[in-house]
């Protein structure tokens, strides 16, 4: 299995939106596509934290086909646009 972590690091006042982008657009259109396993975004329990986005799929191949679909290309930048800042780390699952 594929994962990868987004640490993402909203901007000011956008954590609620960040949230409903991630509720009603993009989890919807990344769970129907072949190979997906799960995703999650989880909100921080301390002030001051940054929110991780976790993502899977069968395999690495699954998530670049993903990557590179018209829906994907329509889905992330409103996700990313809800960032001031984030980072990617790709991980195999042992």
């Amino acid at each position: 299995m594929f994962v990868l972590h987004v640490e993402i690091k909203p901007k000011p006042s956008s954590q609620a939106a960040l949230e409903k982008t991630y509720l009603e657009t993009f989890l919807p259109a990344i769970s129907r596509r072949e190979g997906f396993v799960s995703v999650n975004l989880l909100r921080p329990v301390q002030d001051g934290g940054g929110y991780r986005l976790s993502i899977a799929f069968d395999n690495l191949a699954s998530q670049q086909q993903w990557v590179a679909t018209d829906v994907h290309e329509n889905v992330w930048p409103q996700m990313e646009n809800q960032c001031a800042e984030y980072s990617v780390m790709y991980y195999n699952a042992v």
